[in-house]
């Protein structure tokens, strides 16, 4: 077996502190994400990416949306969508109907159970982001959606409503 040389030089790799700040950020969006979804089960049972399911039902037509473009809408797998479904299916939070005009469609739709679950989680965890996330950032301005449209200039970021 051969040995490896394991030294490594490269200019165009991340600088020290490149490094070290790249790390602080994923560090930080897994600690305030971590935290959130400790909050939301503590307090209703239930989990981040739940939660985010049934913020996008409420705010659908109809409250309903297609599978296909409620994991587009949360940048979920086709396959992580259908897995938080069927536990807000059981838990009595949404229910599936076919797409009429399409076989191969199915819906989530919100139930009355799910919007009250809903209702209850929302003005906590919206306290919960306020407090991990803006407070600290202390009115820095929008430096992630600048960033965010300089990385995606064909899908704006969300603007705050007027």
């Amino acid at each position: 077996m051969t040995e490896i040389d394991t030294q490594f030089h490269h200019t165009s790799l991340l600088s020290p502190e490149e490094r070290v700040l790249w790390r602080r950020f994923v560090e930080t969006h897994a600690a305030i994400v971590r935290s959130l979804d400790e909050n939301l089960r503590a307090q209703n049972g239930l989990t981040l990416s739940s939660f985010e399911v049934l913020y996008e039902l409420v705010r659908a037509p109809g409250n309903r949306l297609r599978m296909a473009e409620l994991a587009d809408r949360l940048l979920f797998t086709r396959s992580g969508v259908t897995r938080v479904i069927d536990r807000l299916e059981r838990e009595g939070f949404v229910e599936r109907d076919e797409c009429a005009h399409d076989g191969r469609g199915v819906y989530a739709i919100l139930t009355a159970k799910g919007f009250d679950t809903f209702e209850a989680a929302a003005l906590p965890h919206s306290d919960g982001i306020r407090r991990l996330f803006f407070d600290p950032l202390d009115g820095s301005g929008d430096l992630l959606g600048d960033l965010l449209l300089r990385l995606t200039p064909e899908q704006p970021p969300e603007t705050p409503a007027a």
